[in-house]
């Protein structure tokens, strides 16, 4: 799976790269935090979102002055974490004492927004975006780690049980910096709202299980 990810990484790479000699057409570079949770669940409830990260390249098509297409090509890990306390008091076979735990539930995705954007300001260096996107899931699984004596981290693979297409809707506010004329870095912020049950199959109190992710994206762009 890492193999075909790099190799699906550097055909895009190649592709926006020689499209880049058009000046209406910008690639870029970017990478960031991802802030995210699951929702729709209430077995999620005393869970807190998780921080993680994500890495990508883009492609920007001016169609105005100050409005443009872009679509991102992103690797995101979203994770959700729990903690709980377990006190052992009077079980002979196991250590007296007070023990924490703590679940780390996550998805990997290939991230495909496509957005319309619109620059604003006398400077046109600050923008805002918004649009669908698409992910499809690579990976989806649980990592424990229990602080009981001899007890080991362990990661529990649960793909099979989460749909691998998701869908939903993003929008962002962020700003350019330019180094010159061809060369630019941003800083956006992005929420991305997923809107597909991830559940192949029936889940606690019968709701859904749905993505949210707050992005914080630095990017480079060069045309």
């Amino acid at each position: 799976m890492r193999k075909i990810t790099f190799l699906f990484f550097a055909i895009a790479l190649i592709t926006f790269k020689a499209a880049a000699q058009d000046s209406k057409i910008k690639f870029g570079l970017q990478g960031g935090l991802n802030y995210s949770s699951l929702r729709g669940n209430d077995s999620y409830s005393d869970d807190t979102p998780g921080f993680s990260y994500l890495f990508g390249v883009s492609f920007q098509y001016k169609i105005k002055d100050n409005l443009s297409l872009k679509a991102d090509l992103n690797y995101e890990r979203k994770t959700q974490v729990s903690k709980e306390v377990i006190e052992i008091l009077d079980n002979p076979n196991m250590f007296y004492g007070v023990y924490h735990f703590k679940n780390t539930t996550y998805q990997n995705y290939i991230m495909l927004p496509i957005l319309l954007k619109y620059n604003f300001t006398r400077s046109k260096s600050f923008y805002i975006n918004g649009g669908p996107f698409l992910g499809y899931l690579l990976k989806s699984g649980t990592s424990t780690d229990l602080s009981l004596p001899g007890m080991n981290s362990d990661d529990t693979d649960d793909t099979k049980y989460r749909k691998s297409l998701d869908y939903g809707i993003v929008a962002g506010i962020g700003k350019e910096f330019k180094l010159s004329d061809n060369n630019q870095i941003y800083i956006e912020i992005r929420e991305n709202l997923g809107l597909a049950n991830m559940a192949k199959t029936e889940v606690t109190y019968l709701n859904n299980i749905k993505t949210n992710a707050l992005n914080l994206i630095i990017g480079y762009n060069f045309n």
